[in-house]
């Protein structure tokens, strides 16, 4: 079985899948629950799926959570295709980086905890050789002019990419591939 296979295997219906968007090129949308934002991810691979990392049940329920230590807190979603991990954070305004960054660990845990599955009840190692990549998008929603994002190699959480004020973000902008 292939990854893309163990994850449908996994999350079924609860897998993010592509969807036809405009001028027929494909696309992923990633939509908050609690809030009415939404971004659109524009000229996608068709094997792309998402996982929305902040639906993985309540951490609070297990751990004695610190806001300090952020170990309870996931990013809102986790997109894979190409041999990439591209760990998101969604938010309308501007949060402090410490937690984000907070939030982006908790989502890369609930990946090892998908590979951890995969391995011991499957016989599966999952996301063999994937790059991680970084993301967090602001001011979603919102009336402000959009931002331009720096051209950065977002492969670390010290390097993560910020975007602020876009619906509509095309894939390649997600991650760097190289750099001078």
């Amino acid at each position: 079985m292939n990854d893309l296979g163990l994850l449908q295997e996994l999350f079924g219906e609860k897998l993010i899948k592509s969807e036809i968007g405009d001028y027929g090129k494909s696309c992923i949308k990633l939509e908050e629950d609690k809030s009415e934002y939404s971004v659109t991810i524009q000229h996608t691979p068709e094997d792309i799926v998402a996982i929305k990392a902040d639906s993985f049940p309540d951490l609070r329920e297990f751990f004695n959570c610190s806001s300090h230590t952020g170990q309870c807190k996931r990013a809102d979603f986790v997109i894979i295709a190409n041999k990439k991990l591209i760990f998101i954070e969604l938010s309308s305004s501007k949060k402090i980086n410490k937690e984000v960054i907070q939030q982006l660990k908790g989502a890369q845990c609930v990946i090892e905890y998908c590979q951890s599955i995969g391995e011991n009840f499957y016989d599966h190692s999952f996301f063999k050789d994937y790059q991680s990549y970084f993301v967090s998008i602001s001011h979603i929603g919102t009336h402000k002019r959009p931002s331009r994002s720096a051209k950065i190699n977002n492969d670390s959480l010290d390097r993560l990419l910020k975007i602020s004020v876009q619906s509509s973000i095309p894939f390649k902008k997600l991650y760097s591939e190289t750099f001078v």
